[in-house]
């Protein structure tokens, strides 16, 4: 089986066998674009070249004996754009979750709506992240190219469409827009309303675990797979690096750090936070009930150090310059000698929702140098995430040992840090690409050829790192400062945009 994960920068592929092992892997990156402050998106056709290069690369990797089953798709969440025909033909590039041109809207949003029962209703905070803000955007700013659209679509969606011909938007990845109502799982009138959008302009809806259709010729020969492979629909990159990690329980929690980070809980039930901090998303569905992950994501994570090495380390290139980094690091003690780092450099998500924030460096003398600032950067992120941990307070867990992900894994001591600062045993796994695996593990279940209890793999144990209760204890303080600072910049904040309004 071929599971298919199209990130934020780059597009992965793994080829599975029917033990969920990983057989081959491929990866291909493009590039996020940013012509304007506040914007983040990606050029569709882009990722669709991507998309076939690693597909390409894992047919060729499977043996002739056992050719590939299926594909089964992973996505990033919240990108948007839309669509002239059922060609497919994109009217614009797609916004991602780090675009935050929508918050223009925002004001008038919240005052033609009732946010909270919105949120009850979708699990999503009415903020610039989601789908409804991001269309109003659209009608207001860029009306002709809204009136154009044929449908509005995700990355995902389009890609899918690109192997099969069929449009279709998986639940999963439907729950993670803000316009999915939560308890019937069919699109939310009230938010298309306000969105000013009719539900015919949007894909049909089908469960993850659905075949959507089967590959093209064309797919085929561009991808050199086999024409009528089946194509099951997938899910959110959040959803399917959970199944990745084996984690499909009730109350297991899952935390990455790649570019971005976040922390997911799994639920049997949704979960609201009443402060409105946190989100909840559809997992997967099926014969055996539905899960739901609830958590928050952070936009800085290995994004924050990747900042601090262009700007503090250009003498040296990227890897001997994230080497020299992280030994700086280690020769600072916790707490960087009174150097704090608030890695907002991409605004923030949860549980702040402030996408307009900064990044601030606070603390500096003349005695501190870049070693401070890239130990403070570290424990900025744990900050980050021990904000979001924070808010999933009542939300019940388990025994289970958390697992960790993402690139963060091969820096041991950011991974202590986040250790210390939570208070909890973190396991730190290292699977070949968990959103991608996690989605070939579903489409193995989908034909059929694994057990639901099947998805939560015995996933190879990785290291257990344990937080010294004495670093605990200082990074809670730690925390609380941070806090603090975090909410005084929050008002400079809103005074440099009153300036600006009255400039």
């Amino acid at each position: 089986m071929i599971g298919l994960d199209l990130g934020t920068t780059n597009c992965k592929a793994v080829l599975l066998d029917t033990e969920g092992r990983v057989r081959a892997k491929a990866s291909e990156g493009y590039a996020l674009q940013t012509p304007h402050r506040g914007w983040a998106e990606q050029d569709v056709r882009h990722v669709w070249q991507a998309a076939k290069k690693v597909l390409r690369a894992v047919a060729a990797a499977a043996p002739p004996e056992a050719p590939p089953l299926g594909i089964c798709c992973s996505g990033a969440m919240h990108s948007l754009f839309p669509i002239a025909d059922d060609v497919g033909t994109p009217l614009a590039n797609a916004m991602t979750w780090a675009d935050a041109r929508a918050t223009v809207v925002s004001r008038e949003l919240l005052a033609a709506c009732d946010p909270h029962a919105l949120y009850r209703r979708t699990g999503c905070p009415v903020r610039s992240t989601y789908h409804l803000q991001r269309l109003r955007w659209w009608y207001r700013v860029a009306p002709e190219q809204a009136q154009r659209a044929h449908l509005w679509v995700g990355l995902k969606d389009w890609v899918v469409h690109a192997l099969t011909g069929v449009w279709a938007a998986d639940l999963s990845l439907a729950s993670t827009t803000g316009l999915l109502n939560l308890k019937d799982l069919t699109w939310d009138g009230e938010a298309l309303q306000l969105a000013g959008l009719h539900p015919d302009r949007l894909p049909s809806l089908v469960s993850p675990s659905a075949v959507v259709g089967r590959l093209t010729p064309q797919a085929a020969a561009e991808t050199g797979l086999p024409e009528g492979l089946p194509v099951i629909a997938g899910g959110s990159d959040g959803a399917m690096a959970s199944l990745g990690t084996g984690v499909a329980r009730p109350g297991q929690t899952v935390i990455t750090v790649g570019t971005s980070g976040a922390v997911r809980r799994v639920v049997a039930e949704p979960w609201f936070d009443p402060a409105e901090r946190t989100w909840c998303y559809l997992m997967t569905d099926g014969p055996e009930g539905t899960l739901w992950i609830v958590g928050g994501a952070i936009n800085n994570g290995g994004l924050a150090l990747q900042w601090v090495r262009q700007k503090l380390y250009p003498d040296l290139d990227e890897e001997a310059g994230y080497e020299q980094l992280v030994r700086d690091a280690a020769s600072v003690p916790p707490g960087a000698e009174d150097v704090f780092v608030l890695p907002y450099f991409a605004g923030e998500r949860s549980p702040h929702w402030a996408p307009k924030a900064r990044g601030l460096i606070y603390g500096l003398a003349m005695s501190h140098t870049r070693a401070h600032i890239a130990r403070a950067a570290m424990e900025g992120v744990a900050n980050c995430l021990a904000d979001v941990w924070d808010a999933l307070e009542a939300v019940e867990t388990t025994q289970d040992v958390v697992r960790l992900t993402g690139g963060i894994t091969r820096t041991p001591l950011w991974v202590q840090i986040v250790t210390d600062m939570l208070g909890v045993p973190l396991m730190a796994l290292e699977v070949a690409d968990t959103s991608a695996t996690g989605a070939g593990l579903l489409g193995l279940y989908a034909l059929g050829f694994i057990r639901a209890d099947r998805l939560a793999r015995a996933v190879e144990p990785g290291p257990i790192y344990t937080p010294d209760p004495v670093s605990h204890a200082f990074y809670r303080q730690h925390h609380r400062a941070y806090g603090l600072l975090r909410q005084g910049m929050a008002s400079m904040d809103e005074a440099v945009e009153n300036l600006k309004e009255n400039s």
